[in-house]
């Protein structure tokens, strides 16, 4: 079925069925749809990481089945959950294993990203300091979501020449406008899991969560309390771990919350 949307007038399609054949049969022929093309197609898949939770079995390996059959069509698997991601592709007994090369995205470099942010403003019409750039994107971490959430709140009060006043405004009100989902992240938590997110978004970044002064000064309990809890929040993806070649940090994954239990707490 093909519709459009209300908002943006974009055209959307909607595909129903019926039965668990027809899923299959459609799928296999739009991708045969595609391979036949006269030119090569890059199909990207957001959120790839998702299909791990469809109720259907075995997609992983049916989607590896109808993918390894294509000359014509080229993939790009995405993904935010970057553990689920690995583990799909490098996990030996998973039908996508070695089936990729991997890239990892880092943040968007500083000086080119404030840049940015200057240009639309001034494009639109607006200035904005250099101080109050620099202070948007500390902030949100550089996190593209949370940059481009702050940046639009701040659009929003129709000023046209925005200072860190402005950018402070903003930043509280998207703190005010968000308490509603972060009392019920409270609620759906321990007191233990609260304490341990109040104490990594007070200290911004966390490499040694089981190191005594951290686990003392915040309360946490013991070092296998600290493992077993972040254990917990990284499963709740509250808690986002990262892996590089020197350390292992630990911050809180939605930056706003992060910033909001920075100031509450």
């Amino acid at each position: 079925m093909i519709s459009y949307d209300v908002i943006t007038g974009e055209p959307q399609i909607q595909i129903n069925y019926q039965s668990l054949q027809q899923k299959e049969h459609t799928l296999q022929g739009l991708l045969q749809f595609l391979e036949q093309q006269p030119k090569m197609i890059v199909l990207a898949i957001d959120e790839f990481q998702q299909i791990t939770e469809f109720p259907e079995k075995n997609i992983e390996a049916l989607l590896r089945t109808f993918f390894q059959q294509l000359r014509n069509v080229r993939f790009i698997f995405c993904g935010s959950k970057r553990k689920m991601m690995l583990e799909m592709f490098s996990n030996a007994n998973r039908p996508f294993f070695a089936s990729t090369q991997y890239l990892s995205l880092d943040k968007i470099d500083a000086a080119i990203y404030a840049a940015f942010i200057k240009k639309l403003f001034i494009k639109n019409g607006r200035s904005i300091t250099e101080d109050a750039v620099g202070f948007i994107l500390h902030w949100t971490k550089r996190h593209t979501f949370f940059t481009q959430s702050l940046c639009n709140m701040i659009y929003s009060f129709s000023e046209s020449a925005i200072t860190m006043d402005t950018v402070n405004q903003a930043c509280l009100e998207l703190l005010k406008r968000n308490e509603a989902v972060f009392f019920q992240y409270r609620q759906l938590l321990t007191p233990a899991q609260w304490n341990f997110l109040i104490a990594v978004a007070k200290e911004d970044e966390v490499q040694q969560i089981t190191a005594k002064k951290y686990i003392n000064e915040y309360n946490i309990g013991t070092p296998s309390d600290a493992r077993r809890i972040s254990k917990s929040l990284i499963e709740k993806e509250l808690l986002l771990e990262t892996n590089t070649k020197t350390a292992t940090t630990y911050q809180v994954y939605d930056v706003f919350l992060s910033r909001w239990l920075e100031r509450e707490y």
